[in-house]
């Protein structure tokens, strides 16, 4: 069987030409459509997660956002009505996966806390790291290590704190984020 040129090779290359542009162009509209909803669910996760890491605040809408700092990998901060704050920060992890970070910091020397800068709370969103592997340094019996401790100074894995073992790359990113968050609390004081 003798095909013709347009047959063998010109009709193949119309035909997938036309089926990548219909396609492209409906994950265009499919991601014009859930992008907005996406935002909208990440600020509200994120505002949760502010409201949990501050023992004083119950509602998010007090919240004040905060600008100005300029520490690397910080991507949000709040400050409420009692001068406590809220950074966020994330640092590459595992396979360039982010590991976010949300630290709460008593500023004014809470009932709880008996200086200025203790940690009043940390959330950690690990999902980005391999599942029962990384992502288990976002487990509460980990980070508990963490409550109350001083919020001014840096941190060292191994020598303050211990990473978890296992995990190293994740617990670096870990305690990256935590020293980014402890930094712009230095700075925004």
């Amino acid at each position: 069987m003798n095909k013709t040129t347009w047959e063998s090779t010109v009709k193949p290359v119309v035909v997938l030409s036309v089926i990548s542009l219909v396609v492209s162009l409906l994950l265009a509209v499919v991601n014009s459509m859930t992008a907005p909803v996406i935002a909208e669910n990440e600020r509200a996760t994120t505002l949760a997660a502010y409201v949990d890491v501050m023992p004083s605040v119950s509602d998010a809408s007090t919240l004040e956002e905060m600008s100005g700092y300029t520490t690397a990998n910080v991507s949000g901060a709040v400050k409420a009505e009692d001068g406590s704050m809220a950074i966020k920060a994330g640092e590459s992890g595992f396979d360039g996966g982010v590991l976010t970070v949300i630290m709460g910091f008593d500023a004014n020397g809470a009932e709880t806390f008996d200086a200025e800068g203790k940690v009043t709370g940390i959330w950690v969103d690990a999902s980005t790291q391999t599942s029962g592997i990384g992502s288990n340094v976002a487990k509460a019996d980990y980070l508990a290590q963490f409550n109350g401790m001083d919020g001014t100074q840096n941190i060292v894995m191994n020598q303050d704190f211990d990473a978890y073992s296992g995990a190293t790359i994740s617990s670096t990113a870990l305690f990256a984020a935590i020293n980014d968050c402890i930094s712009c609390y230095n700075e925004l004081a």
